[in-house]
């Protein structure tokens, strides 16, 4: 849910967010397993890998769809 959270933030469709196992308070292992787990899921329009770095943009529908399912039950 940190993932989705923080990227809701991003409007533009061609904006990325570089996400940070320390800014979101996760271990480096469970945000890559977040992160996997969610662009596998197609949450984000795009994302990039980059030498173990992951940037990702703006929720696609199925994420907004995720986000508001985990903040609202």
């Amino acid at each position: 849910m940190r993932i989705l959270s923080a990227v809701s933030r991003v409007r533009e469709t061609d904006a990325l967010l570089a996400i940070d196992h320390t800014r979101l308070g996760l271990s480096r292992n469970a945000m890559v397993n977040a992160a996997v787990f969610l662009t596998e899921r197609g949450c984000f329009c795009h994302y990039t890998l980059d030498v173990g770095q992951y940037s990702v943009g703006a929720l696609s529908l199925q994420g907004r769809m995720r986000l508001d399912q985990l903040a609202n039950g």
